[in-house]
């Protein structure tokens, strides 16, 4: 094994290896991660499907990261908790409902969540989606915000989202946290669909942000928090919770269960489901769906 690093000079690392700390319980199990090219998607590599790709596994030996020759890898059948996978490009990436994620250049990461009761609550991708936003906000001085579920939005233009799925079964159970952020992406890079509805940190911030320090700093939060949020619920982040929804007062449509709703967003519950509330004054809550700013003279 060698390291990326030599002399304090990053050899080809795309990544920012340096920057990709992580706490103990991502690291208990010796901390592996695969840095891959190029792969479908980084979850379907990380739960066994696919294709094999070129990359490198890195390992944490207590002192800093230490990444292996480059060689062909097959996905990964049996992962062990705080795996991690990330992809310099991803071709066939997805979001909620099956939909395509376009690779518009950035971070690309799934991980296997550590054992822990809150990860198969309901409301925990809500969850992870805000605390993204923190360390946006935070960490990085983006005026990142969240749509229900777990869009990361800047203003009204999507900057990323989270997508959980399960691999294993019984005691192998465990959830897999896919996560994309448009990091370096500038507005002409964007395919000509996305260049009015999508950003970047770079866009944002002026400033150019390598994978390994954002994706570093988001599971770090999380497991700073994690134990928190399984032990006192939403309580503690309520009021970051109703600051940071964008949708939140706001007139919207949602697309549930093959039916429109028509409302305004009254908040986020404890489960993760959106309130909506009608004109007669009745909040009903929805715990997946498709969800829409109301546009201008559609009608309530």
């Amino acid at each position: 094994m060698k390291r990326l690093f030599r002399n304090g000079t990053a050899n080809r690392d795309w990544f920012g290896l340096d920057a990709f700390q992580v706490g103990p319980r991502f690291l208990r199990d010796s901390g592996v991660l695969y840095l891959l090219d190029e792969v479908g998607s980084t979850s379907a590599f990380l739960r066994g499907r696919g294709l094999a790709s070129e990359g490198r596994v890195c390992a944490w030996d207590g002192w800093g990261w230490k990444a292996q020759k480059k060689v062909r890898l097959e996905p990964l059948r049996n992962p062990s908790p705080g795996t991690v996978v990330v992809a310099r490009r991803q071709t066939a990436g997805r979001g909620r409902q099956g939909r395509s994620w376009a690779d518009c250049g950035g971070l690309h990461l799934s991980v296997t969540v550590p054992p822990h009761r809150a990860s198969f609550e309901q409301g925990f991708s809500v969850w992870l989606g805000l605390l993204t936003v923190l360390v946006l906000r935070e960490d990085f001085l983006v005026d990142a915000r969240l749509k229900w579920p777990n869009d990361i939005m800047v203003g009204r233009r999507k900057l990323g989202g989270i997508l959980l799925e399960t691999t294993g079964s019984g005691e192998r159970l465990m959830v897999v946290a896919g996560l994309g952020l448009n990091l370096n992406t500038r507005r002409a890079d964007f395919p000509p669909a996305l260049q009015g509805t999508a950003t970047s940190t770079l866009l944002e911030t002026g400033r150019k942000l390598r994978p390994g320090e954002v994706g570093g700093r988001i599971i770090s939060r999380v497991e700073d928090e994690l134990d928190g949020y399984h032990a006192h619920g939403w309580g503690p982040f309520r009021p970051a919770l109703s600051f940071l929804d964008c949708l939140l007062g706001q007139e919207v449509h949602l697309v549930s269960g093959g039916r429109d709703h028509l409302g305004r967003a009254a908040g986020i519950d404890d489960h993760g489901a959106l309130l909506l509330e009608d004109t007669t004054g009745k909040v009903e809550a929805f715990s997946a769906g498709d969800v829409h700013l109301k546009s201008v003279g559609e009608p309530s």
